[in-house]
């Protein structure tokens, strides 16, 4: 059976010294493991346990600072005019305040942020000529952007302006004329700063550290949205600068956070987005109010702007990822290297999000672009084992601009080499990497057992804040045998309470987790819960892989009354084991092994060893690749269309099932019976379930979950549950029962004809 789960630290054995090492620390001797695993040194580990100002390194390391601070301090001795040129992103827009809150009671000081749609990224010649005609500056600091801009150096010499760049970005062959600070040039000292991190150092280096750690907040946010390696001086910045809008948060970032609590997480995915919203969809000039502007009406109406804008932004997201995976439907996946596709319909700024999203699902690199007139504007994103941009690089001559770093880039290229591109880059990754790359893996920090101090060692996890890229939060492997979950209510969450830990699994492992388990492989994250008083340690299902299938035959038939949602029939091609393994041994990708019991995967995995070792779900997969794979009794929301070969190795409920199937795949064969299994349920077994149901609700007996209630109905009437959840179905068709969300009954007495329920007439005729 195909694993999907590797761990990253296997149990460490340690050293007495090692003992006595997480003894003085005041940690766990698994803590210490974990901490070893990820690569510190025993030296190390103190200092990363306990942040100190006093550590950061000098800003003197960074290449050109101290000539730049000199020409800073001539401008501010000579009153004269400064303009901050900064990038529209959440980095650039950070990196830009703090400049302006050090020089704004300094010196004539006054920035600019590039439009998105109108002058693009980075400084232009043409953003330029704005600049000079508008704010006639003597000298413009550039921040989070300008390594690449030579010939915009050139041009404001060629008008007697100067120029520093200030940028945190991989430097090119040639940089620009003029004064540079940037430290991945000699990468002297701590070197992975965002823009905003180079800014700090900046002010640093013009004041003094007790100035700089006044900015300390705005840097943190910048530094966690802008993904740089949380280690040494970003984890400093970002853990005193949260630990600073605790304490005392601007009246701008408190109005944005609303009742969010301050954390890394909700920087990342609640405030970063918000404040990057702006510069996706019109003007990030506005976002930089938040820091520099202090009236409470102004601060409120420019965060409800801000909100407004991300809804729009995250509904945009959605619909361009939702349009773009509908473009893969049907797709060959054995032949495409990298995903690329454009739309006319798409906005510029939500493509790098929604591509993110695409490469998640679909484990590949991907390029968005959006379409005007002939030209494509794109952003890509990139698995780990593959270089964007070493790849666009190699195609360089396709493209009209790109810029980037190995997991993202920007591209611009026109619509007649489309089509020569893409044929070219999948060629290009299909043939440098290994079709393995693209399938699922899953590195789980370490395993736990079951049996185990959940909750300290959640208390012990806490101590790794701020978390984010290069200090990941950890999640962790747990194998488990014969787990039982229930629903949270009437929800589409799902949770086991074990004696150390409360398992949670949300939305996608509703239908999943319904059955008891076999044994099962389970990607968690570890937080803590109160709940009245009560602290427990709970796991969050982030995957889950099952390596033996073992479910009941009425929990099957549980998962598979979705069956009657479809209509028609479908011939099904009857073939034999040999086709299917000479399918699944073709390619890694496009074959979906259907089953629709225990009895069905037991049989087909008899047949064939190369079957029993593929990869199996219950109800559904946690991403959209197509990897061959089995899934059994899969969920109503299960997407076939992604697959070319469905094999079919049982018999549905309902033949509209087939139907359903066949239409989504370019092949659909059978290699077992395919007759309906079809349920039965007599009127006098329904009239008798209807009767314990309005006995229940005259009882005014409510029931936790749907679990609850089959539990309550069961006493009144004795009914297996595929059963009581079908007559609840067909109740819930004629309108005599209804279920409120937190288990409130609604009963009809009006007098139906049973011959008006769709799945009545199914499984009364066939």
């Amino acid at each position: 059976m195909g694993n999907r789960y590797t761990v990253k630290t296997e149990t460490v054995y340690l050293t007495d010294a090692q003992k006595k090492t997480a003894a003085n620390l005041g940690i766990s001797d698994r803590f210490l493991s974990l901490l070893l695993g990820r690569g510190f040194s025993e030296e190390d580990i103190y200092d990363y346990l306990n942040p100190s100002v006093g550590n950061l390194s000098s800003p003197q390391d960074i290449y050109g600072m101290q000539i730049a601070v000199e020409r800073i301090q001539s401008a501010i001795d000579g009153r004269e005019r400064i303009l901050v040129y900064g990038d529209y992103d959440c980095d650039g827009i950070c990196a830009v305040s703090i400049l302006m809150l050090f020089l704004r009671d300094k010196a004539d000081i006054n920035y600019f942020i590039p439009d998105r749609a109108r002058d693009g990224y980075g400084m232009s010649v043409s953003s330029l000529d704005r600049v000079l005609t508008d704010f006639k500056p003597n000298l413009i600091i550039s921040v989070d952007c300008g390594i690449t801009a030579v010939k915009e150096a050139e041009y404001l010499k060629s008008h007697g302006v100067d120029l520093i760049v200030t940028d945190h970005h991989e430097p090119q062959k040639e940089i620009p004329d003029c004064i540079v600070i940037n430290p991945k040039i000699a990468k002297r000292g701590f070197y992975e700063l965002c823009g905003a991190g180079v800014a700090l150092k900046l002010v640093e280096a013009l004041s003094d550290r007790s100035e700089a750690c006044k900015y300390l907040d705005i840097a943190a946010i910048a530094t966690i949205a802008d993904v740089v390696p949380l280690k040494e001086d970003n984890r400093i910045i970002a853990y005193f600068g949260i630990e600073q809008i605790k304490r005392s948060p601007r009246k701008g970032i408190k109005l944005l956070l609303g009742e969010d609590e301050i954390s890394s997480q909700n920087i990342m995915y609640r405030l970063a987005p918000r404040m990057n919203a702006a510069g996706r969809l019109n003007s990030a000039s506005k976002v930089v109010g938040l820091f520099l502007e202090s009236d409470y009406f102004m601060l409120k109406t420019l965060a409800e702007e801000l909100c407004r804008d991300n809804a729009l932004r995250q509904e945009l997201c959605e619909q361009t990822a939702k349009e773009a995976k509908d473009m893969l439907k049907g797709r060959d996946f054995t032949h495409e290297g990298i995903i690329a596709l454009y739309s006319e319909k798409w906005e510029a700024g939500v493509l790098g999000i929604a591509a993110a999203k695409l490469v998640e699902e679909f484990k590949r690199p991907t390029v968005l672009f959006a379409k005007k007139g002939d030209a494509l504007k794109g952003s890509a994103r990139s698995i780990y084992s593959v270089n964007i941009f070493d790849v666009f690089s190699s195609l360089s001559g396709y493209f009209t601009s790109f810029g980037g770093h190995s997991q993202a880039a920007g591209v611009s290229l026109d619509l007649s080499n489309f089509e020569a591109f893409k044929r070219d880059a999948d060629k290009l990754v299909l043939s440098t990497h290994s079709p393995q790359e693209f399938i699922p893996q899953v590195r789980c920090e370490m395993e736990l057992p079951l049996d185990f101090d959940y909750l300290s060692f959640a208390r012990e996890l806490e101590k790794m804040e701020p978390t984010g890229y290069g200090n990941s939060r950890p999640d962790f492997l747990i194998k488990a045998d014969a787990l039982k979950f229930d629903t949270i209510g009437y929800s589409r969450h799902v949770k086991c309470c074990e004696k150390n830990v409360d398992l949670l699994g949300f939305n996608t492992y509703a239908d999943v987790l319904s059955a008891r388990t076999g044994k099962v492989e389970l990607e968690v994250a570890l937080d803590i819960n109160c709940f009245r008083n009560i602290v427990r340690a709970q796991g969050i299902i982030r995957s889950l892989s099952f390596d033996e299938v073992r479910i009941e035959e009425d929990d099957a038939a549980c998962l598979n009354l979705h069956h009657y949602n479809y209509d028609g029939g479908a011939y099904v091609t009857k073939s034999d084991i040999s086709e299917v393994i000479d399918i699944i041994g073709r390619s890694p990708f496009g074959t979906i092994i259907v089953c629709f019991s225990q009895k069905d995967y037991d049989n087909i995995c008899a047949l064939s060893d190369e079957i029993r070792g593929l990869p199996v779900f219950i109800g559904n997969k946690p991403e959209l690749n197509p990897q061959n794979c089995v899934v059994v009794c899969p969920s109503a929301d299960f997407e076939y269309a992604f697959y070319e070969n469905a094999v079919i190795a049982g018999a549905p409920l309902y033949g509209g099932y087939l139907s359903h199937i066949a239409a989504r795949v370019k092949r659909c064969i059978a290699v077992a019976d395919t007759g309906e299994s079809n349920m039965t349920a007599s009127d006098a077994e329904l009239r008798a379930v209807y009767k314990a149901f309005v006995q229940v609700a005259m009882s005014k007996l409510k029931a936790a979950n749907l679990h609850s209630l089959y539990l309550l109905i069961n006493e009144r009437v004795k009914i297996e549950k595929s059963r009581f959840l079908l007559a609840t179905k067909i109740f819930a068709q004629l309108g005599l029962v209804r279920i409120g969300e937190k288990g409130a009954l609604n009963i009809s007495r009006k007098s139906v004809d049973l011959d008006d329920s769709p799945v009545y007439r199914k499984i009364l005729h066939g």
